[in-house]
């Protein structure tokens, strides 16, 4: 109990410290934007005020079922209310904007809550986020075989037959991911530091009935983001883009997931994967005006009011 109390003490220092930290990338981020590209984002919300505010809806949307998986996955620990979630994962996204692959994510949610084992948190979090790749790699796949199946991209690689055979393939690998998925974790973890394959162990004590709740809600998050994107390509192309390029979206977030930078400096990748996806129905402008939008929405807006939440909540505990 001392030891833990101890390093506790250190809470207030280490709040103020990545609210500092926080604030400072996320000034440098806004102001390396163009204002040329920023002139025009703004005249396309003045021109779909009612569609720019369903976006906005939708990223509340996002957040919230990014809350609501967290609260499940961590009530064994500590029953959160419904806004207390909300403001605890908006607090480890903003210090998980600008640390390799979202560490940051585990430190703010752990600062946020002191009463549970920061390793509870870690677990938590985890969980919470193998539901969410797994959304992004299966329905990734199934999406880059759709587009083969449905549209006419990808004839330069493949004849008619060969798409079909491709399309096959996909399908069989997913199959295969998730027949073998406890083996492949199991050949994984051999080749992790201990303390990860630890953690991984810890995860899978989660019951199957909740976890399936929480790959629910997975879902559910992934969908808003898709339609996120969808409408900010139509919001700034003036509604250019055909609706079956809505199967490009979800190949689009699988891949952008396999590029490992920190997310708030990704901007530069997922500019140049929509291009390569996009670029055949939309100029660039409107798709820099859209994923330059999506990331300022999803990244910095909520590690902005999360920055703000770590600081009333270091400021009030004094």
């Amino acid at each position: 109990m001392t030891s833990k109390a101890g390093y506790k003490r250190f809470y207030p220092w280490l709040k103020w410290i990545f609210s500092a930290l926080s604030l400072y990338f996320f000034y440098q981020q806004i102001i390396g934007l163009d204002s040329n590209v920023i002139g025009d984002i703004g005249a396309g919300i003045q021109r779909k005020p009612l569609l720019f505010s369903l976006i906005l809806l939708l990223a509340f949307v996002n957040w919230n079922a990014e809350a609501q998986k967290f609260k499940l996955l961590i009530r064994e620990a500590i029953s959160l209310a419904n806004l207390r979630a909300f403001l605890t994962i908006l607090g480890g996204m903003a210090i998980s904007n600008f640390t390799p692959a979202r560490t940051g994510e585990y430190i703010g949610r752990g600062l946020l809550l002191k009463k549970v084992h920061p390793m509870k948190v870690v677990i938590a979090t985890v969980a919470g986020n193998i539901a969410q790749v797994l959304m992004t790699y299966s329905l990734g796949l199934l999406s880059i075989g759709g587009v083969l199946l449905f549209t006419d991209m990808g004839g330069d690689w493949f004849s008619g037959d060969g798409k079909l055979i491709a399309i096959l393939v996909l399908l069989f690998v997913i199959v295969l991911l998730l027949y073998f998925i406890q083996d492949i974790l199991r050949i994984v973890k051999r080749y992790l530091p201990k303390k990860v394959a630890k953690t991984l162990n810890m995860v899978k004590r989660y019951d199957r009935a909740l976890y399936l709740k929480v790959v629910q809600i997975a879902f559910l998050r992934y969908l808003a983001f898709g339609v996120q994107f969808y409408l900010l390509l139509q919001l700034f192309s003036d509604f250019a883009l055909p609706v079956e390029a809505l199967l490009l979206v979800p190949a689009a977030y699988l891949m952008q997931s396999l590029v490992p930078v920190p997310a708030i400096s990704d901007v530069g990748v997922r500019v140049v994967v929509s291009q390569l996806l996009f670029g055949s129905f939309l100029l660039d402008a409107p798709i820099l005006q859209a994923v330059t939008s999506l990331w300022f929405i999803n990244l910095i807006l909520p590690g902005l009011f999360g920055t703000v939440y770590l600081l009333i909540s270091t400021i009030r505990q004094r």
